[in-house]
């Protein structure tokens, strides 16, 4: 029998010999029924799995330029986005730290660990549950945010039936509300996302309670009240919206944010051959080929000897 393989067995091996274990040693037979206490159920997300950092990769033989981002706005890196919430809005979903890799194994390794992180930290408001508003929440709830908040002021209509799939006839006919109609279905989706419906204003203290407002079938004026609020007090905004065949989005997640990644390329590289020593610190390429960076761009050094900066 290998270690850890348990078997039920109603008579002892004819060659085993009883004897009385000493008392700190558990006993390998299960309690009867009425002394066996349940244990509660945990979530994936309550395990502490450990979560390992690979190392960077070793340098290059000769310099290299690296291209790491290109914001264009000269801001500093920002090391972390807390959430705004302090308990309310769309429920307490506590915040783990920790991500299921099981659960969501798919798009951690696309992600990452600490966008992960960010995202169960993070309470969601999605105001407008039509046709797109209901396929961002699907989406929303599905990638393990820490809770959801439907929005919606408007009632069920026929026109909604041709794009919104969790709305029926019946919703229509009763004149119910597009996010209470939705609400139960979409909480299903993940039960580790509370999700929960609300039908009221979206004042400045409602939106204070969430990190992320995303925000559809909203009229121009609407959309600049709510973008004031949302910039002022620093939570990521995004204005969607479709016309048939068209769409538009629009994002403002605040002065500090920084985008380290435009295009989802993969980071220029350059050889270099010399660097002045002077104000200007002009970098010449080897072979005074085009290195392709622009104005605005942060770029790493590396394996760069005897480079200094005059005062």
């Amino acid at each position: 029998m290998s270690s850890g393989e348990f078997r039920d067995s109603l008579v002892d091996p004819p060659a085993a010999k009883k004897r009385k274990l000493p008392s700190p040693t558990p006993s390998l037979t299960q309690p009867p029924e009425h002394e066996q206490q349940q244990q509660p159920s945990q979530p994936p997300h309550s395990s502490s799995p450990a979560i390992e950092r690979s190392a960077p990769s070793s340098a290059a033989a000769a310099a290299v330029v690296v291209m790491a981002t290109s914001n264009n706005n000269g801001s500093a890196p920002v090391p972390s986005v807390e959430n705004n919430s302090a308990g309310g809005g769309g429920g307490g979903g506590g915040g783990a730290q920790e991500i299921d890799e099981g659960l969501y194994s798919r798009q951690l390794y696309v992600l990452g660990h600490d966008a992960m992180r960010r995202m169960a930290r993070s309470d969601v408001l999605i105001s407008g549950l039509g046709g797109l508003g209901v396929e961002v929440a699907k989406n929303v709830i599905l990638g393990g945010v820490k809770s959801v908040t439907l929005h919606d002021t408007a009632v069920c209509t026929v026109g909604d039936l041709s794009s919104q799939f969790y709305l029926t006839a019946e919703d229509v006919a009763g004149g119910r509300n597009r996010a209470e109609a939705s609400c139960q279905q979409l909480s299903e989706l993940n039960h580790y996302v509370p999700t929960v419906a609300y039908t009221g204003e979206l004042t400045e203290e409602f939106l204070q309670k969430f990190r992320v407002v995303v925000l559809t079938l909203a009229p121009p004026a609407e959309q600049r009240r709510v973008a004031e609020i949302t910039h002022r007090h620093n939570i990521a905004l995004i204005v969607a919206d479709t016309r048939g065949l068209f769409a538009q989005v629009f994002c403002d997640f605040g002065v500090d944010f920084t985008v380290y990644d435009q295009n989802g390329a993969n980071p220029s590289s350059a050889m270099v051959a010399s660097i002045t020593n002077d104000a200007e610190s002009l970098v010449t390429c080897v072979d005074e080929t085009r290195h392709g960076f622009e104005d605005g761009d942060y770029v790493t050094f590396t394996e760069v000897s005897y480079l200094f900066f005059p005062p």
